[in-house]
């Protein structure tokens, strides 16, 4: 009986989920030892071959190539995984979402005739992520996933297990301990948000939020074991928001009012790019967009 066969896709994004995967070095014996890697960004060639078992893509939607190249990927899967938040989400690159492609182009190139050469690929009026053109049996969502989750997802898949990651919120998973924050108080947590480098000295051990630092854990998924905020780094919200059904940026909002003054959040530099970094293109927000700019041509 033969194994079953694996392939690899990347899209419009960094390629950091298949470095991700890199890094499971020796433990990638154990993938390959049970299914046959037939395609990669390393292999070669160009074209996804047909009936492929597994095929693990990332990148979001961003150019008319990377929709012709999901579409194949999908036509040749039996089981297709989707790993990281530019697939799942959207992701970082989703934040163009929130001006017009000519503007956007034109910035990156000068001048909007200069962005139109034939040797860049044209890009669609809205980042999307796989889910807003096919189906995905499985997802893996973070910047880049930790490598145990892909590993894990993949092997899944090759192997016929199910798969599925938790839905609870970071803080759930976090070691920091949570004092003030879980009190009922008519006092707010902090008067003020800071920025990480404006801090003379980081306790280890307290939560973020209590020292006036902006962490999106109690609006993101768990799964990643909590890494930056236990590297003293605040949650950044790559893995998404913890149920589908609210949306991340508002969330983050909502929290923040109950543990700081309302003018506290003004001055904040970047509200909609801190709160929405990598879930612009699952929001309200590209739905409004669209109907204002007009369908992807």
């Amino acid at each position: 009986m033969s194994r079953p066969t694996l392939a690899t896709v990347s899209l419009g994004g960094c390629e950091g989920c298949h470095v991700a995967l890199l890094d499971a070095h020796e433990r990638l014996l154990d993938l390959l030892a049970a299914a046959d890697l037939v395609h990669s960004p390393f292999s070669g060639e160009e074209e996804i071959p047909e009936n492929v078992d597994v095929v693990m893509v990332e990148g979001a939607i961003t150019t008319e190539e990377d929709l012709r190249r999901l579409l194949a990927a999908r036509a040749a899967a039996t089981t297709l995984v989707a790993v990281g938040s530019c697939a799942v989400l959207g992701g970082i690159g989703g934040l163009r979402n929130l001006d017009p492609v000519e503007e956007v182009t034109a910035t990156a190139f000068g001048d909007a005739a200069g962005s139109k050469s034939e040797r860049l690929p044209r890009l669609r009026r809205r980042v999307q992520p796989v889910t807003d053109f096919v189906d995905v049996e499985i997802s893996v969502p973070g910047c880049a996933p930790e490598t145990q989750l892909i590993v894990d997802a993949l092997t899944a898949a090759v192997t016929g297990t199910p798969y599925e990651l938790d839905r609870r919120n970071l803080c759930d998973e976090c070691p920091r301990e949570k004092q003030t924050l879980l009190e009922h108080s008519s006092e707010f947590v902090s008067d003020s948000v800071v920025a990480l480098m404006e801090l003379d000295e980081i306790d280890e051990k307290r939560c973020l939020l209590e020292q006036g630092l902006i962490c999106m854990g109690p609006m993101t998924r768990e799964g990643c074991g909590a890494k930056c905020t236990s590297m003293n780094v605040p949650c950044r919200g790559c893995m998404g928001p913890s149920r589908m059904e609210f949306e991340q940026g508002a969330k983050t909002i909502d929290a923040l009012a109950a543990v700081l003054p309302a003018g506290a959040i003004m001055y904040m530099d970047d509200l909609i790019g801190t709160s929405y970094r990598f879930s612009m293109p699952v929001s309200v927000f590209p739905a409004a967009y669209q109907h204002e700019g007009g369908e992807d041509a």
